[in-house]
């Protein structure tokens, strides 16, 4: 196994990417369920929201969902990766 000797390794901008992608879907699709369970929760709809205006109880809301997911994961994830490993590189 390498170790890294001065502290800091580099971000894994592919890995960062998938990584918060997933967890905006986990996010996402807990949030629509408890809104189609419980539809009387704001909180719920308020995140839904976010990534669809289609209908809760349509499929479009799940595809514009999922794909926003990803894409909103994707932004911050080669954002903080590349200025991260920018400055540690100085």
């Amino acid at each position: 196994m390498a170790t890294n000797t001065n502290g800091s390794a580099p971000f894994n901008i592919a890995a960062l990417g998938w990584a918060l992608s997933a967890a905006l879907v986990v996010l996402f699709v807990i949030c629509l369920v408890v809104a189609l369970l419980f539809p009387g929760l704001p909180a719920t709809h308020a995140w839904v929201g976010l990534f669809s205006t289609a209908p809760l109880d349509s499929v479009r809301v799940w595809i514009d969902g999922v794909v926003f997911s990803v894409v909103f994961g994707w932004i911050p994830a080669v954002v903080l990766g590349s200025v991260y490993n920018r400055l540690i590189a100085r």
